[in-house]
């Protein structure tokens, strides 16, 4: 029998999502943003969810693009830095020791250390209030080579407590 509780409580126990860095780059300023809010859509379709406060959101608004860039182990400190620095402060770049590659259709900056980078562009916002969607079709993917996607890590966030979780055994298909 399920007991009723708090709807905050009831959030806290979907399960974990991946988590990605962002990169985005309009006129010269280049970020790179920590975001869980991501869905795949359909076909080439995904999207992203950005509050309208964050930098990354004006540089996405005005230049219709951005790049999905996976995270793996390695980039685990790189989350937790371009997560609690805005890119109007700092260069996140710089401070993460990341390297923005040219993106192969996009002028937005791949990251040379993800496994896996989705270039984007924008063909839809969505405002649902405190974020905005922004609706995206990959125009290029770049894979590096032998990488598994069970590599890749999940993020589960419970108030101000984060944990990562690597991506377990399959357990069954349908």
């Amino acid at each position: 029998m399920k007991k009723e509780f708090s709807i905050s409580l009831g959030l806290q126990q979907l399960p974990e999502g991946p988590v990605y860095l962002v990169s985005s780059e309009f006129e010269g300023k280049k970020n790179i943003m920590s975001v869980s809010m991501f869905a795949y859509m359909s076909g080439k379709l995904v999207s992203v969810g950005i509050a309208p406060s964050r930098f990354s959101f004006g540089l996405i608004r005005n230049s219709h693009e951005y790049v999905i860039n996976v995270v793996d182990q390695s980039l685990i400190r790189a989350v937790k830095i371009c997560g609690e620095n805005s890119g109007r402060d700092v260069d996140k770049f710089s401070l993460t020791k990341l390297t923005p590659m040219k993106g192969v259709k996009v002028n937005a900056p791949t990251i040379q250390e993800s496994p896996v980078s989705l270039e984007c562009t924008v063909v839809k916002e969505v405002d649902i209030g405190g974020h905005v969607w922004f609706i995206a079709e990959v125009q290029a993917a770049q894979a590096r080579e032998g990488y598994d996607w069970r590599s890749g890590l999940l993020l589960k966030w419970i108030g101000e407590k984060r944990f990562y979780f690597k991506l377990g055994k399959k357990v069954g298909k349908f």
